[in-house]
């Protein structure tokens, strides 16, 4: 009995069910995504793309189709692709510091990058790194007051000669009021309105600290802050403790967020 026509049959039945697959990627703007998110307690994955790039092709052709990394982003993620060839991507571009094809960004739901990818991914690779942050305590459902806009977030920052700005926490306090998450609790250390400038205080604090280190955006008066945050605790007390450690023992000042 010959097998191959049934062989055949099958490969093909397979290949069709594979290329029906689609992640349902949001036309949402980046800061609706992330209400969204945390509203639904899902992380946020921004996947930043252009039609010219090849291995951006290869991805959607390959990656973006594996049947376990469409069902986990469809379900656990809020999924964005950018073009950076359009405004609103070239701006993304640019705030986020873009400078490879492509570019993945994963935002937990309180709206904290917790991973930057600057490679070509396989499904087994991705994954792995999508399999790593989808956890509890980074799906927290996040209940904003009424009166009181997701992305206009507390901001204060690190009181250093570093900072991009001099104002201070307390006058930024009178100006924004931060959605409660009721479980976790962080230490600011730092507050920049350019990425790079967050970016380097995350490389130094990784060279002397083991903790969690996360990142917020935020938008205020169509200014982005980046604000770095290092810990991650249940118990405000532990918060304070730590915080406390970070000024007596490394001079470093921060706020309990």
């Amino acid at each position: 009995m010959n097998y191959l026509p049934l062989v055949l049959l099958l490969i093909i039945g397979s290949n069709l069910e594979a290329s029906d697959i689609r992640i349902n990627f949001s036309n949402e703007s980046i800061s609706s995504a992330r209400k969204k998110a945390g509203e639904e307690g899902k992380l946020l994955f921004v996947g930043f793309h252009a039609k010219w790039c090849t291995p951006c092709t290869w991805m959607d052709q390959t990656t973006f189709k594996d049947a376990n990394v469409t069902n986990m982003l469809n379900s656990d993620f809020v999924a964005l692709k950018v073009d950076i060839d359009d405004v609103q991507g070239f701006e993304l571009k640019s705030i986020y510091e873009v400078k490879y094809l492509p570019t993945m960004l994963i935002f937990n739901s309180q709206g904290q990058l917790v991973e930057r990818i600057e490679e070509t991914m396989t499904p087994r690779l991705l994954m792995n790194v999508l399999n790593k942050h989808n956890a509890p305590e980074n799906k927290i459902v996040i209940k904003h007051d009424l009166n009181t806009s997701p992305s206009l977030n507390n901001v204060s920052l690190q009181l250093d000669n570093n900072n991009d700005f001099n104002q201070s926490a307390e006058e930024y306090e009178k100006y924004y009021q931060q959605p409660q998450t009721e479980t976790v609790y962080r230490v600011q250390v730092g507050v920049f309105t350019k990425y790079k400038g967050a970016n380097n205080l995350i490389k130094s604090l990784r060279e002397n600290f083991l903790e969690p280190i996360t990142v917020t955006t935020e938008y205020k008066d169509n200014v982005s802050y980046f604000k770095v945050c290092i810990g991650q605790f249940s118990k405000l007390e532990d918060a304070e403790n730590f915080r406390k450690t970070l000024k007596d023992e490394y001079k470093i000042e921060g706020i309990v967020q």
